[in-house]
């Protein structure tokens, strides 16, 4: 389902703001979008990480997840598996976290607005895009404050909430397979190899 709707916002994304991802014969193109998400993706893993591990805001926010039952250990797959797993997770994540709600929307009202208008409506559905991944957890945490009760947790809301626009810059910037691999390398980072 995941796969039909993020294939649903590829079409529509002539009717956008977003750029079209390269044609694989244009090699400098893709070198570009490969050095830019890759980076992107390493640098939000790597900050995870940082925070996780240098402060003590990492060890709090991995206790109140596992009180309240959230726990990630079932998702860790090792090496060599996990490099063909998590590839197979960013294109699903992207598909229904940027893929359908920005391009395909946005693509949708493209066909019926032009110009600054297809600019607006991609931003505010990125900005409303962003806000999926922290609603889908305090769904699952059955939590009312979908920012956190701490600010620890608001904190880490907040920095994920801002690489979910970088990743929605990547994908204004460089078309739709930018997102994917920015988390595919993010992925790499805190799942692939750290377990």
């Amino acid at each position: 389902m995941y796969l039909l709707m993020g294939a649903a916002g590829v079409g529509l994304s002539p009717w956008t703001v977003a750029r079209e991802t390269p044609r694989f014969s244009d090699a400098d193109r893709w070198l570009l979008l490969i050095a830019w998400s890759i980076g992107a993706g390493l640098l939000y893993g790597l900050t995870d990480l940082a925070i996780n591990r240098l402060t003590p805001w990492g060890a709090h926010i991995a206790s109140v997840d596992q009180r309240n039952g959230y726990d990630l250990q079932f998702v860790n797959v090792r090496p060599p598996w996990s490099l063909a797993h998590y590839f197979h997770a960013s294109i699903l994540s992207e598909c229904a976290f940027r893929l359908a709600p920005i391009l395909g929307l946005a693509g949708l009202c493209g066909l019926f607005v032009r110009g600054s208008a297809r600019t607006v409506t991609f931003w505010v559905l990125a900005a409303l895009a962003a806000m999926i991944e922290p609603l889908e957890k305090a769904v699952l945490l059955r939590k009312w404050a979908i920012f956190g009760d701490t600010p620890a947790e608001q904190l880490m809301t907040a920095e994920a909430i801002a690489w979910q626009f970088v990743y929605a810059i990547l994908l204004r910037r460089f078309g739709w397979a930018a997102p994917i691999l920015a988390r595919f390398s993010y992925y790499l980072v805190v799942r692939c190899f750290h377990q």
